[in-house]
């Protein structure tokens, strides 16, 4: 039975004879959210606490290296976004350093969720073996350890213990800071199996281990510290806070390990009890080290300024209410002067796909059976040429168009658009992507959109679910083809050898919409979808395809397609960076993370 945990794995690596003239080195990952589908809920305060340690060791003279979803998306820096590969390839960089010498310290933070599973023997024997989360990650169908593989994209903590036994650096501190959920509020434990820290195994020798409580007890997330309680005050620590005059020892301006554990598992536990009623947080030391070694020295830490709080929109919980559809197909306005039509596609089952009877069906369109737990808005039309100007300042169908066949004005359809979301997680400009982050990031400054709630492309799902508006025909006005023109731009032929050769993007909206009020779900432009491309559909609760590849899908047939590429199942693929003159994308309005 597997125990999933929420949790922040922090490896802090210290040492056993560690002098002020070794070199310092720090890994500092934080991973915030996670792919939609899994049972990963989004955690609030991952990169606050990524980032203050990131502060705290560079004043400390610490080289670090920063690893979070927030960096990745900085231009040329894709390959700090936090997800396997990327992060095995930092620590090989950091702790297979063949230099590394016995008085150098190395630190690794890693800051997520972690998962528990039971690894079953032969004889039926369980033994526990706990992974780190990273944003790739994919637990959604495991039950035990014997399940996992390369694909799931998990970090084995025997993994990490050998690579930190096998590092030539003077000694090992380990942080861990798990289960980072306040369990009075509702829902903390119905995502994940285990809302506690389970019984972790030692380290191996050499190497220290701090954890934020004790086994089968709660780490929490503190929203006025806006911080993990554990890791708030072992930041607050490292600045000084842990620098104090007792019987045994004077203030000397560095802080020791002895110290850093004394202060934080006093400060936690009191912090916890006092502020939860009673609850329990008792952070455990373990390991082989030495009590007295400095971590930092305050010389160099007290220049830190205090913390700048990051601009927040003012937003209620009235409108994160609000912003909820009433029915099906109710059609709002959002993001400001730009008066964005959305229609509500509320939350439901369906059977995504065709049947074998289906006419010009595809090997791709097996059907699966399909819940979409949370309802979503979804644009009326493609997103246009003049909304993207709006957002985006640029005019990609100007650089990349015929001039003889594509069109050019504020309600055609924008097109020579690419995905722009790599497989490594690096965001092209001038792309769907980029447009989604960017509106998302203007509405939050301004206030309008509620916390947990963003701008993307819609999953494969989400398209086709609106698409079909509750039908179960081949196009969402039924099974004649012959219907089509009244519904969709599109070319080719229908079965009667009438051709319709159309030749641009139209002008949106000029056509019937389906039963929720959506223009344009059949022809006009192929439309992206989030979903990287897989031959078979993804099925279940909330699903979305393959988490890494570079081809992506597309939907929802063009101009230049016939009859039968155009009904609402049809699947097509695409090179996440290609841009043509019939690929556009349509905007979602959703809640964030799974």
């Amino acid at each position: 039975m597997s125990r999933g945990l929420s949790v922040a794995l922090l490896l802090l690596l210290s040492l056993a004879t560690v002098a002020e003239a070794g070199k310092r080195y720090a890994l500092i990952v934080g991973v915030k959210t996670y792919r939609p589908g899994q049972p990963l809920p989004e955690l609030a305060y991952t990169e606050n606490d990524a980032d203050g340690l990131a502060e705290v060791l560079k004043a400390g003279g610490y080289d670090v290296t920063l690893m979070t979803q927030t960096v990745g998306r900085v231009e040329g820096k894709g390959v700090f976004n936090p997800l396997s590969d990327y992060i095995r390839d930092q620590l090989s960089a950091i702790l297979d350093n063949p230099f590394l010498k016995d008085d150098d310290v190395v630190v690794v933070a890693l800051a997520g969720h972690g998962v528990q599973y039971e690894l079953v023997d032969d004889a039926g024997m369980k033994t526990p073996k706990f992974f780190f989360c990273p944003a790739d990650a994919d637990v959604a169908k495991l039950k035990t350890a014997n399940d996992i593989t390369d694909r799931n994209r998990l970090i084995d903590l025997g993994e990490l213990y050998t690579a930190l036994k096998n590092c030539r650096a003077g000694g090992k501190l380990l942080l861990v800071d798990a289960c980072r959920n306040d369990p009075t509020k509702r829902g903390v434990a119905r995502a994940l199996a285990s809302a506690t820290l389970p019984a972790l195994p030692p380290p191996p020798g050499g190497t220290a281990a701090f954890f934020s409580c004790s086994a089968h007890q709660q780490a929490f997330e503190d929203k006025d510290l806006k911080h993990g309680v554990f890791f708030h005050h072992v930041i607050q620590a490292l600045k000084g806070d842990a620098d104090s005059s007792t019987p045994t020892r004077s203030a000397d301006q560095q802080i020791t390990l002895a110290e850093l554990s004394e202060h934080v598992s006093a400060t936690t536990y009191d912090f916890v009890r006092k502020k939860y009623q009673g609850a329990k947080q008792a952070p455990e030391l373990k390991g082989e080290f030495r009590l007295s070694i400095p971590l930092v020295t305050l010389a160099r830490v007290s220049a830190i300024p205090g913390p700048v709080p990051m601009p927040t929109p003012s937003t209620t919980p009235e409108l994160a209410r609000d912003i909820v559809g009433t029915k099906a197909g109710e059609v709002r306005e959002f993001a400001g002067e730009l008066k964005v039509k959305m229609c509500w596609c509320p939350s439901g089952s369906f059977v995504m796909g065709s049947p074998a009877s289906e006419a010009d069906r595809r090997d791709n369109e097996d059907q699966v059976n399909v819940t979409l737990s949370r309802g979503f808005w979804l644009g009326q039309t493609e997103v246009t040429q003049g909304l993207w100007e709006s957002v985006m300042g640029t005019t990609p169908w100007v650089e990349h168009r015929n001039e003889d066949d594509d069109k050019v004005g504020a309600n055609y359809a924008a097109v020579y658009i690419n995905h722009g979301l790599g497989a490594g997680g690096t965001v092209e400009k001038d792309s769907a992507t980029e447009f989604c982050r960017k509106l998302t990031a203007r509405e939050r400054a301004a206030g309008r959109l509620p916390e947990g709630w963003e701008y993307t492309l819609p999953t494969e799902a989400q398209w086709e679910y609106a698409c079909r508006a509750g039908t179960k025909t081949a196009y969402s006005f039924g099974n004649d083809a012959t219907q089509l023109s009244d519904y969709g731009w599109w070319g080719g032929y229908y079965g009667d050898g009438n051709a319709r050769e159309e030749r641009y993007a139209h002008t949106v909206a000029t056509k019937k919409p389906n039963a929720w009020g959506l223009f344009d779900m059949h022809g006009s432009v192929t439309e992206w979808c989030q979903d990287s491309y897989g031959d078979k559909l993804p099925g279940g609760r909330d699903p979305q395809g393959p988490s890494r590849g570079s081809v992506r899908v597309i939907r929802g047939g063009s101009w230049p397609y016939d009859a039968g590429s155009n009904r609402s199942a049809v699947r097509g693929s695409l090179g996440q960076s290609y841009r043509l003159s019939y690929v556009g994308f349509r905007l979602v309005l959703s809640p964030s993370g799974p």
